[in-house]
């Protein structure tokens, strides 16, 4: 009986893992995404950087210190509010992260890699024309 309730704990473990960030009803879940929107979330700016550098190879140095001190009070959560998916797979989302002082949004560009998917761009601005300006 242990063993059927571990295996049943087990095989939810990816789902719950999915339920952070800010994922799409419906949407296409690419999971690196999720997890450096979870990152910005939590305001760990150190871990965003770090994940940015490890995933598409680009250093962002000190260049996002000022989204911490803007956004010190937090997010109340975040909302994929659109996404776009074309027939080769490549997915675009665009994320508003709900900020106690504004919005801040980004725009996530991945194509399928593997089994996966591989992050190529990103761009975060408090300006969503700026933001929505990336969608081909």
């Amino acid at each position: 009986m242990k063993a059927l309730i571990l295996a049943g704990l087990v095989s939810l473990a990816p789902t719950v893992a999915l339920a952070e960030g800010c994922t799409l009803d419906g949407g296409v879940v690419v999971a690196k995404v999720e997890a450096m929107n979870q990152l910005m979330l939590d305001l760990d700016v150190a871990g965003f950087v770090a994940a940015i550098k490890e995933e598409i190879g680009l250093d962002l140095g000190d260049s996002l210190n000022g989204v911490a001190e803007i956004y010190s009070a937090g997010f109340d959560g975040c909302d994929t509010i659109a996404q776009r998916s074309d027939l080769g797979g490549m997915v675009q989302s665009v994320v508003m992260f709900n900020g106690k002082v504004g919005p801040l949004f980004g725009y996530w560009l991945s194509v399928p890699k593997g089994d996966g998917y591989r992050v190529i761009s990103f761009t975060l601005n408090t300006d969503l024309e700026k933001v929505m300006a990336n969608l081909r």
